[in-house]
């Protein structure tokens, strides 16, 4: 039977989304603290690396696009600045998109300061006040010529000045009187805003905000809900409650549904986290799930993106590897996800480059695992996030080391290596080198031991697009050969007693 999960990603393609919102720039700023600044009691940062992101109803935007294709509208506003540049640098290659300008403005930008990969300081850049009326008036004409073409709008209200009251109401009249599902990602503590919006996404602090007292228990969830849904007019309010999962409640008085995460997600940054969850639900309802199948897609996308670093987009094929490697009837076997095909891995490794995230990769016969290549492994994980082990095949094994090798078959040594949790993707090769899948993934990291440069084909060649070259240190006393000769010894011994 298909996963009713697999079953609406499949239908995401055919929607198309309006979404209208503040958008931001997030600005990372990478380095390094070796001392304390002789001017104050204050870190030194030193600056390896930076990289700009969409934020905000950006990163909403990017969501929707890695989930569905580039078929959506993005509507926000930015300032006259050199931030904006950077924003349209970002924004030129995914959809279509409104960026207006106002001169008064300035864009919002969330710089922020990471070392060790911990974040030390973020700075905020923004204004905060309404857009302009002439504005408005100009943005709801080119919204209303959009309308007719899309499945539903949705509202990434950030608190940055492009959703005021009235301006909100215009927005959400245009799109009921042309049949459109609306969606809200709600800032404001006045839900009046939001009158007429069949769906709002509030977290629990806003919800309660806007009930105006403290909301810990479901049933106090699911009272403040029923009771801003009659007081606003709204359709539905869906609950996010992190890691209590999401609870849907319908104004009209029907039975509230409260699912719970699946999985247990590794944590590594909630940021964005309810941007990825606000897409799949827009996509989900829109295409048609039921609401049930709409809120696990969306927790389950969400849980993925959390552990993620920074603001980030995930993927339908990353939806669907997740929840097949966490399904009962796979769970004991989940190191089968981890071995892929090359076509897959690029993939992958796009994925996971898209997400800021250091690719590493070694390569080996591997045919007795044994601590001299779990310290390789280690040792190599340290440089990145991610670790792909290229494993030579039977065959490939049998040209390099003679007709007595491999000792396991590459089924098993695949095995034994995806089980290992600081491995991250296996894959088998024929050939006698990996060179041809270091061109094919171009991994941030090459990492080997026992090999100089000049004899390293590999690393040769992945000097010249730039990648990082990790000389392995060897852990004396482990070897394969020194294990065959080993048993090959007591084997002696043990046929002449």
């Amino acid at each position: 039977m298909t996963n009713p999960i697999n079953h609406v990603l499949n239908k995401f393609a055919d929607v198309r989304i309006m979404l209208l919102g503040d958008i931001m720039l997030d600005k990372y700023v990478y380095g390094n603290i070796n001392r304390i600044s002789p001017e104050a009691p204050i870190p030194v940062l030193r600056h390896l690396k930076e990289k700009n992101m969409l934020g905000g109803a950006g990163n909403v935007f990017c969501n929707l696009i890695a989930l569905s294709g580039k078929q959506h509208v993005l509507f926000s506003v930015a300032g006259d600045d050199e931030y904006r540049i950077h924003l349209e640098n970002l924004l030129i290659n995914t959809a279509k998109y409104h960026l207006y300008t106002e001169a008064d403005r300035k864009t919002t930008v969330k710089q922020r300061l990471i070392a060790q990969r911990q974040q030390m300081i973020r700075y905020d850049i923004e204004t905060a006040s309404p857009i302009g009326k002439n504005l408005q008036n100009e943005i709801l004409s080119d919204y209303a010529k959009e309308l007719e073409f899309v499945d539903a709008v949705i509202l990434s209200d950030y608190n940055k000045g492009f959703f005021s009251k009235d301006f909100t109401q215009e927005i959400i009249c245009l799109a009921k009187k042309a049949g459109k599902m609306i969606l809200v990602d709600p800032k404001s503590r006045d839900f009046s805003f939001y009158a007429g919006a069949d769906f709002v996404k509030p977290n629990r602090n806003e919800l309660t905000e806007a009930a105006g007292e403290p909301v810990q228990t479901i049933d106090e969830i699911t009272a403040a809900s029923r009771s801003l849904c009659q007081k606003h007019s709204i359709g539905n309010i869906i609950v996010t409650l992190s890691e209590e999962g999401m609870l849907y409640v319908p104004g009209n008085g029907g039975r509230a549904v409260h699912i719970k995460p699946q999985y247990t997600p590794e944590i590594f940054d909630v940021s964005g986290a309810g941007d990825t969850a606000f897409a799949v639900l827009a996509l989900s309802l829109a295409s048609g799930a039921e609401i049930e199948t709409a809120l696990h897609t969306a927790n389950t996308a969400a849980q993925i993106a959390i552990s993620k670093a920074g603001t980030a987009t995930v993927s339908p094929e990353e939806i669907i590897r997740y929840v097949h490697s966490r399904a009962p009837e796979t769970s004991g076997d989940n190191m089968l996800s981890k071995i892929v095909s090359l076509p897959e891995a690029k993939k992958i490794v796009r994925e996971w480059k898209n997400n800021g995230e250091t690719v590493c990769f070694t390569n080996g016969c591997f045919d007795l695992l044994h601590y001299g290549h779990i310290s390789s492994f280690l040792q190599t994980k340290k440089h990145g996030d991610k670790l792909i082990v290229a494993l030579n095949s039977d065959i490939s094994v049998k040209r390099n080391k003679g007709e007595h090798r491999p000792i396991q078959d590459e089924k098993t040594r695949a095995s034994l290596l995806a089980v290992l949790q600081c491995v991250d993707l296996v894959i088998i090769f024929d050939d006698d080198t990996a060179l041809r899948l270091v061109d094919e993934l171009r991994p941030d990291v090459l990492a080997k031991e026992g090999y100089p440069l000049e004899k390293w084909q590999e690393a040769r060649y992945a000097q010249s697009y730039g990648c990082k070259i990790v000389f392995l240190k060897r852990e004396e006393g482990y070897s394969t050969t020194r294990l065959t000769d080993k048993i090959a010894a007591k084997k002696e011994l043990v046929n002449a007693e």
